[in-house]
């Protein structure tokens, strides 16, 4: 009686440590995963399809690293080129393009290793090429300028760049006043340079409009005074018809004696 206890204590760890032995056997390769199989520390086999794998329990590790688009949160600060301290955050999208190669040169702290040192350098190369309002203003080409330095430096290390993005640039207080007042100052010269220009043209079209009235007004009374002179013949002729006596002009020739048409006065 006094034995099974004692065999009962012995078997129980065996078989739980059996157990244990059996399930560590195996394990399993989610979608978008890539496992590296390790035994005594050198890679063994490299596994990409999702399912279930066997492995020697107690001897072999398994390193599973995700072969999908991952995302790097990224803060840094930087100069621009006229010497302002801009403040960026920024995003990146990554792959991995070789597992293997990846692990054996780097480990599995590549994010931090290289594509946090990496992004940093490449962006704060690239913002000191523009100015602080260039910066504002041309940020989309600022940012192809970074993906183009991220893709040249990422493309060696087995890292594929998918995209990048700028999530913040943020300037100094005095400078962000400075391009206020900047805005302020061309809106209202701008302003000003539209109530000029829109004067002038009120100016030239009333301008053309007096002397449009003027030229009208001109050929009125020309109109008029043509009208004045015929009416004023007019009344000449009329004038001259009242006086008329009836009797024509006699006009004598040298040759024959004009008929004198008085007797033909009418009575």
């Amino acid at each position: 009686m006094k034995i099974m206890p004692k065999l009962i204590s012995i078997i129980v760890p065996i078989i739980m440590v059996c157990t244990i032995a059996i399930f560590s056997c195996f394990y399993t390769i989610e979608p978008g995963f890539t496992a590296l199989q390790l035994r005594l520390g050198k890679v063994v086999a490299v596994y990409n399809i999702s399912g279930f794998y066997f492995k020697i329990p107690f001897i072999d590790r398994i390193i599973k690293i995700n072969t999908q688009i991952n995302k790097a949160a990224i803060e840094t600060t930087g100069m621009s080129r006229d010497l302002q301290t801009v403040s960026v955050g920024m995003v990146v999208n990554y792959r991995i393009s070789d597992v293997f190669k990846l692990y054996q040169e780097i480990g599995t702290n590549f994010e931090r290793v290289i594509i946090d040192p990496f992004t940093q350098e490449s962006v704060k190369a690239v913002i000191a090429k523009f100015t602080a309002e260039d910066l504002i203003q041309s940020r989309h080409e600022a940012k192809e300028k970074v993906v183009q330095e991220l893709q040249d430096r990422l493309a060696p290390r087995y890292l594929q760049l998918i995209d990048f993005n700028f999530i913040h640039l943020d300037f100094s207080p005095d400078f962000i006043k400075a391009v206020e007042e900047k805005q302020i100052a061309e809106q209202s010269a701008k302003t000003a340079k539209n109530l000029t220009a829109k004067v002038h043209e009120e100016a030239v079209q009333t301008r053309a409009r007096a002397e449009a009235e003027a030229y009208a007004l001109k050929v009125k009374k020309e109109a008029v005074t043509q009208e004045l002179i015929e009416l004023q013949q007019v009344e000449v002729q009329l004038k001259a018809i009242e006086k008329w006596n009836g009797i024509l002009p006699q006009v004598n020739s040298g040759i024959l004696p004009l008929l004198s048409l008085s007797g033909f006065q009418k009575k």
